[in-house]
């Protein structure tokens, strides 16, 4: 039989092969690989290829008809294993898919490591896919390189080009039908176990917001009560020594007021270390009228009031511009189809911290959903 009549007719040709090995690959495999390789979830992809080789007019033909995902492949070389396990997946894909065929060889693609071979991967080839004619395609998409090697004379030799050949192949079809369907159902799976993640982050958030809040009003009370208990306790003891020093003649009225005042003046000490503690803390506390001021707390109490009032205005004016200027550089971000609220953070402010940000500016309740065309806002932030 002449060989025109035995290779395909609808071709393309790679590179320029010459020699007596040549390789013919069907485009429903090319295409394939090309997804596999493009994956941006790893660098390293591979896939085992099927076909069979043919011996037309002296020469070797290869012909490459099928191919499967190889996920053990998906790791470095040294950690790539064929154990009886692995082969016994393979052969069960084979049968299913390509009957008809032999395992015929392997791909592989390394992104940013070029198409020559190293150690690792001869020991890999020469180990799992022995004898003339087992083929390796290797690629590199960063690179934009691929190259075809063949098993010939105990060393892979790479071929100069290859062909694409276009016929119908049900084989593969049937293969990459199933397998994008199991590519979507493991999208919306994940898609559902993310969403339970947001969902039960956001309640750990409430819980732990409502618990400071609760700790913070509680500090503020004890610290309100234990001053309000000094200035009790001053009072107390400067009215209890002035009663006995009025009973006992030998301690006179003037060593009485002395103790007073300084038992009263440690208090007011205590006081106003307890205050600058709450203004820290954002509280404040009322001052005692120092002796600057009038008994009446007419004239200082008024300066003090217009300097509280002065500085109340500037910062509550001060605020208000900042609230404006950040709501200005506020942006809304449309909800699309397997967003979440991770994945909108992590896409927008680079963490996925700052969820809780658009959580509060949607008025987003923790048991709520977000859904594809819903309108977030996407508060700015300062770091």
């Amino acid at each position: 039989m002449r060989a025109e009549n035995q290779l395909p007719k609808n071709i393309r040709q790679i590179g320029g092969p010459v020699g007596t090995t040549k390789v013919y690959i069907e485009d429903f495999v090319v295409t394939f690989l090309k997804a596999l390789t493009t994956d941006k979830n790893t660098f390293v992809r591979g896939a085992i290829l099927f076909g069979e080789k043919k011996s037309i007019d002296n020469e070797t033909v290869i012909f490459i008809r099928g191919a499967v995902e190889g996920q053990n492949i998906e790791l470095d070389l040294d950690e790539t294993v064929f154990d009886d396990k692995v082969w016994r997946e393979i052969y069960q894909k084979k049968e299913r898919f390509f009957p008809d065929l032999e395992v015929i060889g392997w791909a592989l693609s390394r992104m940013g490591f070029s198409v020559r071979l190293n150690d690792k991967i001869k020991k890999t080839h020469f180990e799992n896919f022995p004898g003339d004619g087992k083929v390796l395609y290797m690629t590199d998409h960063l690179e934009g390189e691929d190259a075809f090697y063949v098993y010939r004379g105990q060393d892979l030799v790479r071929q100069s080009g290859y062909y694409i050949y276009y016929e119908k192949n049900p084989m593969m079809q049937e293969y990459l039908i199933e397998r994008n369907q199991k590519l979507k159902e493991a999208v919306s799976y994940e898609t559902m176990l993310e969403a339970k993640r947001d969902e039960k982050i956001v309640r750990q958030f409430r819980t732990i917001v409502q618990e400071k809040q609760k700790s913070s009003r509680t500090k503020v009370m004890m610290k309100r009560l234990s001053s309000s208990a000094a200035m009790l306790l001053v009072l107390i003891l400067a009215g209890g020594m002035f009663y006995y020093s009025r009973l006992d003649n030998s301690s006179s009225f003037g060593d009485a007021i002395h103790g007073a005042v300084e038992t009263m003046g440690k208090g007011v000490k205590d006081n106003v270390s307890m205050e600058e503690e709450n203004k820290e803390s954002g509280t404040t506390t009322k001052q005692l009228p120092t002796s600057t001021e009038k008994a009446d707390g007419t004239e200082a109490g008024t300066t003090a009031d217009k300097k509280k009032t002065e500085t109340g205005t500037t910062a509550a004016t001060a605020s208000t511009q900042k609230s404006a200027q950040s709501m200005a550089r506020s942006r809304t971000y449309v909800v699309k189809k397997g967003d979440s609220l991770v994945s909108i953070s992590r896409r927008m402010y680079g963490s996925r911290k700052y969820m809780y940000k658009i959580l509060d500016a949607n008025k987003i309740g923790p048991k709520e959903h977000i859904y594809p065309g819903q309108k977030l806002i996407i508060p700015s932030i300062t770091k």
